[in-house]
């Protein structure tokens, strides 16, 4: 009887076997081919364009109207007066006072803008008022400001007159 037990022990393979050396080789090869991807995804560089050309032929089809400035005078620049406003923050009372300076295309865009400034102070007050101390205190935050008030005050006039917006004072408290 131990003969027939022995004999059929010799007859299993052992434990280790290759299954686990081929999943280990495997492993390895996946490893290899994503490290692979990886540097090379990180390290590809755009190739300079050669060509001088411009993607696209500027017509009259393709050129934005707003973006043209055909008109050879220089930019107006307009003084908003001082605005002091509470600011939204609830767990302080917080202040802003700013001044601040548009800067429109031309004289034509100084009288349209001129003839709707109550509705632009209106329009900047509330945008001031509602914003926390957190969200205009850092560079990217005054920035988003910025970009914000001018498109509120373009769609207010109507068109693209404003080109830009200057804060000569900005204090907050």
């Amino acid at each position: 009887m131990a003969d027939k037990e022995e004999k059929k022990e010799e007859g299993k393979p052992s434990g280790g076997g290759l299954l686990p050396i081929i999943n280990l080789v495997l492993l390895v090869l996946v490893l290899a081919v994503g490290g692979f991807i990886a540097w090379k995804m990180i390290s590809m560089e755009s190739a300079p364009s050669s060509s001088d050309q411009t993607a696209v032929e500027q017509t009259d089809n393709t050129t934005i109207p707003e973006a043209e400035d055909d008109s050879d005078e220089p930019p107006v620049l307009i003084d908003i007066e001082n605005i002091t406003v509470n600011l939204a923050d609830t767990d302080q009372s917080r202040f802003l006072r700013t001044q601040i300076k548009l800067e429109v295309r031309n004289e034509a865009a100084k009288m349209k803008v001129d003839e709707s400034m109550v509705k632009i102070n209106d329009m900047i007050i509330t945008i001031l008022a509602s914003k926390t101390f957190d969200q205009i205190r850092t560079p990217q935050g005054k920035y988003a400001l910025k970009e914000d008030l001018i498109y509120r005050m373009n769609r207010i006039v109507g068109g693209k007159p404003i080109k830009n917006l200057y804060f000569t004072d900005f204090v907050s408290q």
